[in-house]
């Protein structure tokens, strides 16, 4: 009894510290949604920011800080910048931790593309590039990141794309927009949800309720209640027979019949009848499926890759999976071999050869063998991005 009584206040110790470490990230685990409009998180803080007990700074892969932490909060590495909070404004650094943007917006957000979308104190939003030029004059409601060259905005309530210059290539006429895929992007009217391409021109009208994002060349479609998928050219290429779906992941995807989920290829015949509780994509040609509340792995061609006996199953990040085995977490590899026994409080995704992990003693870092790669010593830790991770130092 004394020994389950330590576990039991271990792995509580170890959720309310993993908690923490939780703020204002995002992760990639877990089941699809069927959102068809790709969203973003507004990752920096808006008002008000409660005072912490240290600052951030940045650390290499060797455990030394190599930026000092003199920041009340900070962001990935990306494109050589990282985003940096001193009070309530937010900047740009450089690796050298030298300020290269001053601190004097509201809100930013890493670059991508060489362009960085920032937030005035009047909410509006725009772009900057990395000498902290205008490239985009804050007047819009909302902005997401470039993709194909084109960026999404919000003004008065409706959706448009800017170019890279900053000027408007597609008027904003619509409800709801994605980023653009493969030189399509998913769009919603009055009439529904329909294709454009870059010239803002419809691929597809606007006649479905839902559309998802293509891949393998098709895209999960709803009309009413039912789901199916079309192909590049918008041609309804496997009916609407299903009461939900995924998106294809390789040559397969994941659909749901009377509370069931099976496995279809490309031309929407069954490679696995429906039969379990749920099924989704799991990165690496892997679905995760759940069956009386455990999990298992398959494969696309419907083979099973590990028996349904974990009590949760992460997606696959640079070829490991974090899985969970009574109250504590371990890694698998894509051929199903556990590469470490459930020891951990709680575990995240591999990035750049290094995942986090929840020790007793806080987060820590192990490789992609399992070995201990940086021992748990500051107050919390990010993900490594660009050779570097932030951490949070008293």
């Amino acid at each position: 009894m004394k020994t389950n009584n330590r576990l039991y206040h271990l792995c509580l110790w170890i959720c309310l510290l993993c908690l923490t470490a939780c703020q204002q990230e995002t992760s990639s685990n877990g089941p699809q949604t069927d959102s068809a409009e790709s969203t973003s998180v507004m990752e920096s803080p808006q008002s008000d920011y409660p005072s912490t007990d240290g600052k951030w700074g940045f650390v290499n892969k060797g455990g030394r800080v190599v930026v000092k932490p003199t920041f009340d909060d900070a962001r990935n590495f990306s494109e050589g910048m990282a985003v940096v909070r001193k009070g309530d404004k937010w900047g740009y650094i450089d690796k050298k931790g030298k300020i290269s943007i001053a601190c004097q917006f509201k809100a930013a957000w890493s670059f991508a593309e060489k362009l960085a979308r920032v937030q005035t104190f009047d909410d509006k939003m725009g772009f900057i590039d990395q000498q902290g030029q205008w490239v985009v004059p804050a007047e819009y409601e909302d902005l997401q990141d470039f993709a194909e060259g084109l960026a999404r905005f919000q003004k008065e309530g409706t959706y448009g794309y800017l170019d890279a210059k900053g000027n408007i290539a597609i008027p904003s006429s619509f409800q709801g927009a994605s980023d653009f895929v493969n030189g399509k992007a998913v769009v919603k009217v009055k009439s529904g949800y329909g294709l454009i391409n870059s010239k803002g021109q419809f691929q597809l009208d606007p006649s479905y309720d839902k559309i998802g994002q293509f891949a393998n060349g098709l895209a999960k479609v709803r009309k009413g209640d039912l789901f199916g998928y079309i192909d590049l050219e918008g041609k309804l290429a496997i009916p609407l027979a299903f009461d939900a779906a995924k998106d294809f992941q390789g040559n397969s995807s994941s659909v749901k019949v009377k509370e069931k989920y099976g496995l279809i290829d490309g031309r929407g015949r069954y490679i696995i009848e429906p039969k379990y509780d749920q099924l989704w994509a799991a990165g690496n040609d892997r679905w995760a499926a759940k069956l009386f509340n455990k999990y298992g792995l398959i494969d696309g061609e419907g083979k099973s890759v590990t028996p349904i006996k974990f009590d949760q199953l992460y997606r696959f990040s640079e070829g490991l999976a974090g899985y969970k085995i009574g109250n504590l977490w371990g890694y698998l590899n894509v051929a199903g071999k556990e590469i470490t026994p459930p020891q951990y409080g709680l575990v995240w995704d591999f990035k750049e050869g290094f995942a986090r992990v929840a020790f007793y003693e806080g987060i820590g870092f192990i490789d992609k063998s399992g070995e201990l790669a940086l021992s748990p010593q500051f107050i919390d830790v990010r993900d490594f991005s660009e050779g570097l991770a932030r951490v949070l130092v008293r």
